[in-house]
């Protein structure tokens, strides 16, 4: 008996162990721009049973183990920046931007663009904005002899160019794609994320038309890590992973005490 207490106490080790992980990654994130909360879920083993043969029997529990680790999908708070291309999505969706070396499709959330020496609108790792259609959004043809004075970006998503006479051209529309399940989407690093087997088909979209949300131009969105909750939820992990560090070291002493008894 003390020998299955101490499997089971391992799989109470393992488990928050990786629950520590996950609040630890989530305060390191704490000021990652765009960084949503994540959140363990525990489900508990069973030592296996046959209902079919013993009915009325219930499975003894064998420990616990890690579910599921979903992410907290609400908006983070606005972080003012007054550049016109950092951009923010109020309420739902994701900025979709392409590799340029290998035309891989890529979803963030963090809108830290800006335009590139060939005068297209990227993100911080180099990848092309796209718009509505799925096309890379071009600002000016010569970044070196600009045409436009002044840009902006309205809550639909249309990016506006100014000259310096006051004449206004729309250089695009930046699409926002909503997925209906964003926990399915698989995190590659970088603030980027690809689509994943159960995130469901990218709807793209304008800004704050359909499920959209609208975009917030002059705008970062913070990340959305509650530090107060991420800390208590640490010491109860600890406390968690010490009770089971404890049901180990008992279990060991019952066990010696038993084959004593046997040898004596």
């Amino acid at each position: 008996m003390s020998s299955n207490m101490m499997y089971t106490a391992v799989s109470g080790l393992d488990t928050f162990k990786e629950a520590m992980s996950v609040v630890s990654n989530n305060i390191a994130n704490s000021n990652t721009t765009s960084y949503k909360s994540q959140t363990v879920d525990f489900g508990n083993l069973v030592s296996g049973y046959l209902p079919t043969v013993y009915p009325n029997d219930t499975a003894d529990g064998s420990g616990t183990a890690i579910l599921n680790t979903s992410s907290d999908q609400t908006t983070g708070s606005e972080m003012t920046t007054n550049t016109w291309s950092d951009l923010m999505i109020q309420g739902n969706g994701f900025f979709e931007v392409q590799n340029t070396n290998n035309s891989a499709d890529y979803y963030t959330r963090d809108g830290s663009f800006e335009v590139n020496a060939t005068g297209y609108l990227t993100d911080m790792n180099g990848n092309d904005v796209l718009d509505t259609s799925g096309k890379t959004i071009q600002i000016e043809a010569d970044p070196t002899n600009p045409v436009y004075a002044n840009y902006s970006v309205g809550q639909f998503g249309d990016v506006v160019g100014t000259t310096s006479t006051g004449t206004q051209a729309t250089l695009g529309q930046i699409g926002v794609t909503t997925f209906s399940n964003p926990n399915g989407m698989i995190s590659v690093g970088n603030n980027q994320l690809l689509t994943g087997p159960n995130s469901g088909i990218g709807v793209v979209q304008a800004a704050g038309s359909g499920a959209a949300g609208s975009i917030i131009s002059g705008a970062l969105e913070a990340s959305n890590v509650d530090l107060t909750k991420q800390m208590v939820d640490m010491i109860t992990y600890q406390a968690d992973f010490q009770a089971n560090s404890k049901s180990i070291a008992t279990g060991n002493t019952l066990l010696q005490t038993v084959v004593n008894l046997i040898a004596g």
